[in-house]
């Protein structure tokens, strides 16, 4: 009996990643110029961005259904295997819930984890699911150690303008008052399963320093720390981004991801958005 590695497109992960981390993606609703469509399968990155700067209203992402998660367990269930799923944070949307009533159908065999986290954060949660899933280790044991992987994790944000998530409703109407009518940039974190303010700086050049300098502030072993830095259209500020993290830390982390944030989250946040997201011991 194998154990088959489930998230949602929430996490991030491309069709290239998902092969090379052993993991299926389930693909959240975006909801763009009159459209529905399903994230990564009926809508790539590039395209997203591409109407997205075009568009005439803010596009908004829908959480698969639990009856589209029941589709996604039976094939694995229907073959003998378990399933283990973490979850975009249930404080953020509706996916978690609508999983775990799905999986409620199967006997514990499906084992849904809410990840507390978003984006890089259940990117790296997914990417060790399925590295101990290739492993050959259970379900059991794979699901305790992102039990004890969410509470090292911390995830960090910055973005060049707060006017997407202010309409989407995903963040406090304090904090975006707070970087619209004084002009300065917060640095996001993401705690306890929502979004709320770290630090702040006059311009986005200083939250860039300074960002890197929250999420290295309480690494004391990067060589057993996992880091994904994700970004929204912004690759050459990724690539700034992960040189200056380099450059900060005293060791090689024990992984180091640098990917483009899809559909479903770039939906909140607009582009030329930078994430830092880390896990350590697992």
């Amino acid at each position: 009996m194998a154990t088959a590695i489930i998230t949602d497109s929430a996490a991030d992960i491309s069709a290239e990643q998902a092969r090379e981390f052993g993991v299926e993606v389930a693909p959240l609703w975006i909801h763009i110029d009159g459209e529905r469509l399903r994230d990564g399968v009926d809508i790539t990155r590039a395209s997203f961005y591409a109407r997205m700067a075009a568009a005439k209203d803010l596009p908004s992402s829908e959480p698969l259904d639990a009856a589209g998660f029941t589709a996604i367990f039976s094939r694995h269930v229907d073959k003998g295997d378990e399933c283990v799923v973490p979850i975009v944070s249930s404080k953020l949307s509706k996916t978690y819930e609508n999983a775990l009533a799905a999986a409620s159908r199967f006997a514990g065999k499906v084992h849904v984890i809410d990840s507390g986290t978003l984006s890089g954060g259940l990117l790296l949660l997914a990417y060790v699911a399925g590295e101990m899933a290739k492993k050959g280790a259970s379900a059991k044991d794979i699901v305790a150690a992102l039990e004890r992987g969410k509470s090292t994790q911390n995830g960090y944000q910055i973005m060049p303008t707060l006017e997407f998530l202010g309409r989407s409703g995903r963040l406090n109407k304090a904090i975006v008052a707070l970087g619209t009518v004084l002009k300065v940039n917060p640095i996001l974190q993401v705690r306890d399963g929502v979004v709320e303010t770290a630090g702040q700086t006059r311009t986005f050049d200083k939250a860039k320093e300074l960002i890197i300098d929250i999420a290295t502030r309480h690494v004391t072993d990067a060589a057993a720390t996992r880091f994904a830095i994700g970004h929204t259209h912004a690759p050459a500020l990724a690539d700034e981004m992960a040189k200056a993290l380099h450059d900060k830390l005293s060791l090689p982390p024990k992984t180091f991801i640098v990917h483009e944030v899809g559909p479903s989250v770039a939906v909140n946040v607009g582009p030329g958005a930078i994430a830092i997201f880390s896990l350590t011991g697992i």
